[in-house]
């Protein structure tokens, strides 16, 4: 029986060769693992070695907590989203934020 860690491991692998839109096929050649192994990791049926891992997430240009953390990713990704649009303001514009009682200060970065 697969291991939940292997599971969702192995789909987020699915999610984001699908994304990259490759096929098993292309991906297997990339990293030169059989098909079938792919297909194992994706089912969570397998249980790849760090090498093998290593390799898969270098071909699909991610990260170790991209699979296995797939929220951080999403935090980072709103993150640099909020940078960007506030190197973007006018200085003028870069001020004190608040919400409700709290006060939070946005650093100025130099773009």
């Amino acid at each position: 029986m697969p291991n939940e860690v292997l599971v969702r491991g192995g789909a987020r692998l699915r999610a984001l060769r699908k994304e990259r839109g490759y096929t098993q096929e292309q991906l297997a050649e990339l990293t030169k693992l059989s098909t079938r192994h792919i297909a194992g990791i994706e089912k969570g049926e397998a249980n790849p070695s760090f090498e093998v891992l290593y390799t898969i997430i270098s071909v699909l240009g991610t990260s170790f907590d991209a699979i296995f953390n797939p929220a951080e990713e999403q935090v980072e990704t709103e993150f640099q989203e909020i940078v960007g649009l506030y190197r973007a303001c006018p200085i003028s514009v870069k001020i004190i934020v608040t919400t409700g009682e709290k006060y939070g200060i946005l650093a100025a970065w130099k773009s």
